[in-house]
């Protein structure tokens, strides 16, 4: 194949892609890779609608903590932030944001790389 019918091969799968609302693919852990969706307005509104409730909390920070209890910092209180309801409401996103979705199964085996990628996929749609 020339260098010229592969070109032309790459845009007819980008556009291809496209017409698919389908992005860039993320490595979550060896052997499981998603598909990102293209961000659309309607995606990106109804990922930061279910996300809403997320207190700013990134999700590698909230994996597996408990509820961290309401605290008074100066004349400010914190409320209390509920780590499981938030990591659950990040998992509900990764399958809003990614083809294929997200299994509990794959959930349980992404890596600290997937960890770290999972943040930078939501930081594209929050």
């Amino acid at each position: 194949m020339s260098e010229v019918e592969q070109v032309v091969e790459g845009q007819e799968d980008k556009t291809l892609d496209q017409t698919l609302n389908i992005g860039s693919t993320v490595r979550l852990a060896e052997g499981i890779n998603k598909t990102i969706k293209i961000g659309t307005i309607k995606l990106i509104r109804e990922v930061r609608q279910h996300a809403k409730n997320l207190q700013g909390m990134r999700f590698s920070y909230v994996i597996g903590r408990d509820v961290i209890e309401a605290m008074q910092v100066g004349e400010q209180t914190i409320p209390d932030i509920d780590c499981p309801a938030i990591e659950q409401a990040y998992r509900e996103a990764f399958n809003m944001i990614f083809v294929e979705g997200l299994t509990d199964e794959e959930y349980e085996q992404v890596d600290m790389e997937g960890i770290q990628a999972l943040d930078n996929v939501l930081d594209r749609f929050l």
